[in-house]
């Protein structure tokens, strides 16, 4: 069972990674239900797709409402330490602020991945948990022979 529940905290942990608008080296990573590729990898019917979309698009207004106000929390941070005169009480108040907003964040991102976890059926989260890492492999080894030029 301890093995299982860490399988779906990494999982969560991953999907939950990367900016809300980011995409990462082989495309939006929010989109992997849409991929052909990955679809098919994890044998996703059309209902479980659609299904993951709309818990996708439901939780992404308040995911960026969430990171927009991070933004500004940190921007305003970076502002008062870079003012020498500035008290310590008010870095800690502020500091407080962005943890607050960051901590938001992070956990609109988890549950809306716990709601696609279980969208999923036990094979197809081990099938897509073998796709990312195949996936993640793939991109480390990409970046090791760029350096290497």
């Amino acid at each position: 069972m301890r093995w299982h529940a860490a399988a779906l905290l990494g999982f969560l942990v991953f999907l939950a990674s990367g900016p809300v608008d980011a995409a990462n080296q082989n495309g939006q990573r929010h989109g992997w239900w849409l991929s052909d590729e990955v679809r098919a990898h994890v044998e996703l019917t059309d209902d479980q797709s659609a299904r993951l979309d709309r818990i996708y698009k439901r939780a992404l207004p308040k995911l960026r409402d969430s990171m927009r106000r991070l933004n500004a929390e940190e921007h305003t941070l970076s502002q008062l330490v870079a003012d020498m005169g500035v008290e310590e009480i008010d870095v800690t108040r502020q500091v407080d602020r962005v943890e607050a907003v960051r901590s938001e964040l992070s956990k609109t991102r988890l549950l809306m991945v716990f709601r696609m976890y279980r969208v999923l059926e036990p094979d197809q989260r081990d099938a897509l948990d073998q796709w990312r890492n195949r996936d993640s492999s793939s991109q480390h080894s990409d970046r090791r022979r760029s350096r290497q030029r």
